[in-house]
């Protein structure tokens, strides 16, 4: 089962993603800020990280620099998603996707999908 880390200090957001990644069979973990994040990194070892820019405490692209450092997370892919549209490019930063909130479920998916793939035996059975 893929690990999607969830980085968003706006609660409703977390927990409308966090419920429907779960659903796709996606594990969860969830953190309200950067510092938080970088925390719990070690322990949750993401497949994909999911951050708002605009939070408190660190904001998303301290923490994607401060994840960046780490040896064993500089590949991880990094959807970032806020409300207005990145003011950095994203060669500075190394983010994988992009989502505008409000993003729809399918856009969501879409990416997640694409950036943590399921393996074949969380499949759905046909």
């Amino acid at each position: 089962m893929k690990t999607v880390l969830i980085v968003d200090d706006e609660l409703d957001i977390v927990d409308a993603v966090k419920a429907i990644l779960e659903e796709e069979r996606y594990r969860v973990v969830t953190c309200g800020n950067g510092r938080e994040a970088l925390k719990c990194l070690q322990e949750s070892k993401p497949d994909l990280a999911i951050l708002d820019i605009m939070m408190p405490v660190m904001n998303g692209y301290e923490t994607l620099k401060a994840i960046r450092q780490r040896p064993d997370f500089e590949a991880l892919p990094i959807l970032i998603m806020s409300a207005i549209p990145p003011k950095v490019k994203p060669q500075e930063y190394t983010w994988a996707g992009y989502l505008k909130k409000p993003f729809s479920l399918r856009e969501l998916l879409k990416q997640v999908h694409s950036l943590a793939p399921k393996d074949q035996d969380q499949e759905e059975p046909a």
